[in-house]
């Protein structure tokens, strides 16, 4: 197994980029392009507000209120928005408008600075810039999403240092933002296991057990679930209920959630343990489900799903998962595991489609241009084009030219058909070259 020591220096020799500029004025243009991103979301939200229909449960945490789970395990916004008030005197609210400026200001500024310090990053800082991933996530500051995503940001720079301990510590402090911190867990600990020593694994673990603790313990006094079954219970029965609903247009129906007329019904037998449960049934099919779940999937990060699917295609594995970055194959893995599961998770599929971040912002920006260099300038700009369009698709269909969500979903298949075609050309043709 290879030291630490041999690790870094083959990480400074063979993966480190060339660096187009001086890091410190990559770092204050990413800071710059931080701050106009910003000032344009909290314009944003002037003249369109948005507020979750879970950010009850948050200002109340925030206002000393009891909550039901899963939201009392996620107290760490809402303590942070609570302290905030006390110590100035202003909202709760004000507090996490705060909260997720700050965050919003720190996860664009981490994705970018690496971006800017290779040659020819602007560009590609600028496509990731202009992504509506950044005014979606900023507008849900009243829900845990930015304040974790930035912390996972900060928890992946402590692995790319190759700073165990103090990622570990941070890991902890995860699980009290969201518990979906066990899936990172879930994977860093395997693969720094894998990839780096037992020791950083066993650090992660640590960390991980250390976080689970509290945030049971910071929910000790919370209220039941909605259903009034077994937590983990009713995380598992999560996932068939939005899978039926959100992939084969079939919704789930129960005595608890009387939503709508059932076209069938059957009673839960007594020696299940479902809690306040005794009937379940379903919904006739509707179409509009899987069509939406299709235009979030195809849109929330623009070509990012065709550009993944065209990597894995044509390249090595052992290219896509570099050993000697773990944390980029920690960031692949998990984006990729969050993007796939967004539509088993909840019926607000562009915020939980926006979980897979970690593999579209963070590792297909590294990635990239070691793997596609020398492409023409007609083909980047083609396909920065169509990005654009993709991810904007929505705001073309309510603002510009309106066309129904079949429409939406036809033109979008056809765009990554003729982008995928383009990539898979272009790179035939650099390989033929390089021959």
């Amino acid at each position: 197994m290879r030291t630490d020591d041999e690790v870094e220096r083959l990480v400074a020799a063979d993966v480190t980029g060339p660096v187009g500029g001086s890091k410190k004025s990559a770092r204050w243009l990413a800071a710059v392009l931080a701050t106009l991103v910003m000032l344009v979301g909290l314009k944003y939200l002037k003249h369109f507000p948005y507020v979750d229909t879970d950010s009850s449960h948050y200002q109340a945490m925030a206002n000393g209120k009891i909550e039901m789970k899963p939201f009392a395990f996620r107290v760490l916004d809402p303590a942070i928005a609570r302290s905030f008030s006390d110590i100035t005197g202003k909202s709760t609210d004000v507090g996490f408008l705060g909260a997720g400026l700050v965050s919003g200001w720190l996860l664009l500024y981490g994705v970018l600075s690496p971006v800017l310090e290779r040659t020819q990053g602007t560009w590609l800082a600028l496509v990731l810039v202009l992504m509506p991933f950044w005014l979606r996530n900023f507008s849900n500051y009243f829900l845990p999403d930015p304040l974790h995503a930035v912390l996972v940001m900060v928890y992946l720079v402590l692995l790319r240092r190759r700073w165990w301990g103090w990622a570990s510590i941070l890991l902890a402090f995860m699980f009290l933002a969201r518990e979906s911190t066990l899936l990172v867990a879930a994977i860093a600990v395997p693969m720094l296991w894998w990839l780096v020593s037992r020791r950083a694994a066993l650090m992660q673990l640590g960390g991980s057990l250390v976080g689970m603790t509290a945030s049971k313990f910071a929910a000790r006094h919370a209220l039941a679930n909605q259903q009034n079954i077994n937590d983990t219970l009713y995380m598992i029965g999560k996932i068939p209920w939005n899978l039926s609903r959100n992939v084969f247009g079939v919704t789930l129906w129960t005595n608890t959630m009387p939503l709508f007329q059932p076209i069938r019904v059957w009673n839960v037998p007594r020696w299940m343990h479902t809690g306040g449960i005794h009937q379940m049934g379903y919904s006739a099919f509707d179409s509009i489900y899987p069509l939406a779940t299709s235009v979030r999937v195809l849109t929330s990060f623009g070509l990012g799903v065709c550009a993944v699917i065209c990597l894995v295609w044509r390249t090595p594995l052992r290219r896509l998962l570099p050993r000697e970055e773990p944390y980029l194959c920690i960031a692949a893995i998990y984006g990729a595991t969050t993007f796939l599961l967004a539509p088993t998770l909840g019926a607000s599929l562009s915020r939980l489609c926006d979980y897979g971040w970690p593999l579209f912002l963070v590792y297909l920006p590294a990635v990239i241009p070691r793997v596609w260099s020398n492409w023409p300038v007609w083909t980047v700009v083609t396909l920065v084009g169509l990005h654009l369009i993709t991810a904007w698709i929505e705001g073309i269909q309510f603002w510009i030219i309106h066309f129904n969500t079949v429409a939406c979903v036809a033109i979008l298949i056809g765009i990554n058909l003729v982008a995928g075609s383009l990539i898979l050309r272009t790179c035939s043709r650099s390989q033929q070259s390089a021959i």
